[in-house]
């Protein structure tokens, strides 16, 4: 099925078995830089912008094993203090009531707010120039250079480097040996590459900084929900995957999330002084926590279903960023022909999927395994938090 017409260069159908192999591949990962500093980067021109990712940190956020131990010691130490709570009638913790306390808790507020803004702010300023170079002269291939600039998050170029090997062994004719060499002269950085890599990872770094709301809330003698504990552990999981495997749906992911806590945190550090805040936009805000929620379900789907055909300037950028493509036999894009040359659109009917291995795809199955309970329990809170209370 099309999107548009019979002849949409966007497809949808089941996706290649491939993937969803396991384990899943895992594409080399060098260590994030931050993107150039323009004068249109202003907050990306900030402090954050000159953070220097140290290697040794870099890797070790990204091992199951550090993962999976830190979230056991969130969970565990939520539950002992849910208990210790309720054996004090759930009064609140001596030094919650000093003004260092209320302090360190603006404090902490509005720099998680300060910090989301950033990242939304800096993802756009990466991705708009990007969008416009994808799009530039695109004509009938508009919506193909839209879905590459989407789909496209690879960033080992040693890997493009093996494909155009590969291309050129099995280039049969001098006519076609041209072209490939023509295809890989334009340099093409995808959204990853950009500096949409570092602003990810630190994004995924403040998740394990971001359990000191639950710490905040114990602190005040109250008792974690299993929405709160079970937001905290999981969002941490869904951040590893998606760095780890340089998912495309993290791109998305950042930029709703980002956006919707750059909100919560403000509302928090203003609530936290002292300010009232009408119960609307409370109400509002959860909605729209909802509602990042099943958008970026349905969008993360819309990954896996997603094939597009492929011009020929898209192939050139497949090759110069590494991706593992059609041009790679062992990879789900095997079946792409060469592209025409007058027309700039493959010869054939035959597209190439939006996910390029089967470590994307894990990535979306993780987080759709996240997200269904997820929406539940922010369903049931907000039922009982605003339609139960205003009757």
């Amino acid at each position: 099925m099309d999107i548009l017409s019979a002849h949409s260069p966007i497809k949808f159908g089941f996706p290649s078995l491939k993937l969803f192999s396991l384990p899943p591949s895992q594409p080399y990962k060098p260590v994030p830089r931050p993107p150039p500093a323009t004068p249109s980067h202003v907050l990306a021109n900030s402090l954050f912008q000159r953070i220097t990712i140290d290697p040794d940190l870099f890797y070790i956020s990204l091992d199951i094993k550090f993962v999976l131990t830190f979230t056991a010691i969130y969970v565990t130490t939520v539950l002992y203090l849910n208990q210790f709570n309720a054996s004090r009638q759930y009064r609140p913790w001596r030094f919650t009531k000093t003004s260092t306390f209320k302090a360190l808790v603006v404090a902490h507020n509005a720099f998680l707010a300060l910090f989301s803004a950033w990242t939304f702010c800096s993802l756009f300023t990466i991705l708009l120039p990007l969008w416009d170079l994808a799009v530039a002269g695109a004509g009938p291939n508009y919506y193909a250079h839209v879905a590459e600039l989407l789909c496209e998050t690879d960033s080992s170029e040693y890997r493009g480097m093996i494909s155009l090997i590969k291309m050129i062994i099995n280039v049969r004719t001098l006519n076609r040996l041209i072209m490939v060499i023509l295809l890989v002269l334009p340099i093409s950085k995808s959204l990853w590459e950009a500096g949409g890599s570092y602003v990810g990872w630190l994004f995924y770094m403040s998740k394990f900084y971001e359990v000191v709301d639950t710490l905040v809330i114990l602190a005040r003698g109250k008792k974690s929900s299993t929405l709160q504990t079970y937001h905290h552990a999981g969002v941490i999981i869904c951040g590893w995957a998606t760095v780890l495997y340089e998912s495309p749906l993290g791109a998305i992911g950042v930029v709703l999330n980002s956006a919707i806590h750059t909100l919560m945190y403000t509302y928090f550090t203003i609530q936290t002084l002292g300010i009232s805040v009408p119960v609307g936009f409370k109400r509002t805000l959860t909605k729209l926590q909802l509602a990042q929620f099943f958008v970026g379900w349905i969008w993360g789907y819309t990954y896996l279903f997603m094939s597009y055909k492929v011009p020929v300037d898209v192939t050139a950028k497949r090759i110069n960023n590494g991706s593992t493509s059609a041009l790679d036999p062992g990879k789900p894009h095997d079946s792409t022909p060469m592209p025409d040359i007058k027309t700039g659109v493959s010869t054939s009917e035959s597209a190439v999927s939006c996910l390029s291995d089967s470590g994307e795809a894990f990535t979306i199955i993780v987080t759709s395994i996240y997200i269904i309970p997820l929406i539940y329990l922010f369903a049931q809170f907000y039922i009982k938090a605003y339609l139960k209370q205003g009757k």
